[in-house]
């Protein structure tokens, strides 16, 4: 069982999938300012798991925020107004289930970094991750996490601002979301 809590009382710099020797696919978690953490289970299933916690369906996010950035793969997901998931391809695939892509936090990227053939992302803590895309591919990400990052926003503001808000009725499954969701980002900033 992943316990979401644990993960998210840190601030997730990126999201790894590795293959451990005696565990098989497994997450790497790389934390600000902290040690890395490694959950015994395959990305996608991490991933899912924080997306749940912020109250966020995984192909409701992709399906809306890709025909923003033109694209049904690799789509960008926010998390909150400042954390913004962008998937990069960190491995690759020894088996039909082994998963190839990474998440990377848009607001801890830094710069893109050529050393040979090779290519990293550095991050403000000065670590770097070596990325198998292109740099124009890379670039093309950090972009359309860009893009998705000022949606979510305006998005969020436009619900706040409502100018024909009714007190006297109940609270909807949305309304719920948006207010747990601004929750966590508060609670995350403190």
């Amino acid at each position: 069982m992943i316990e979401i809590d644990k993960i998210l009382i840190n601030k997730i710099i990126a999201i790894l999938p590795i293959y451990l020797d005696t565990k098989g696919n497994s997450t790497k978690i790389i934390i600000e300012n902290k040690e890395d953490m490694f959950i015994y289970s395959r990305t996608i299933r991490v991933l899912k798991s924080i997306a749940g916690y912020f109250t966020l369906d995984l192909r409701k996010v992709r399906n809306e925020y890709g025909k923003i950035i033109e694209s049904k793969n690799m789509v960008p997901i926010p998390l909150t107004k400042r954390d913004i998931l962008i998937p990069m391809k960190t491995r690759k695939p020894i088996s039909k289930n082994d998963g190839s892509i990474g998440y990377f936090n848009l607001k801890y990227i830094e710069d893109i970094l050529k050393k040979d053939e090779d290519i990293y992302i550095k991050f403000i803590t000065e670590r770097e991750i070596k990325v198998l895309n292109t740099e124009r591919t890379i670039i093309k990400h950090i972009n359309d996490g860009k893009l998705v990052k000022q949606s979510y926003k305006e998005k969020l503001d436009s619900h706040i601002k409502e100018q024909n808000v009714n007190y006297n009725t109940p609270a909807t499954k949305e309304d719920i979301a948006l207010l747990i969701r601004e929750l966590v980002d508060i609670k995350k900033r403190l």
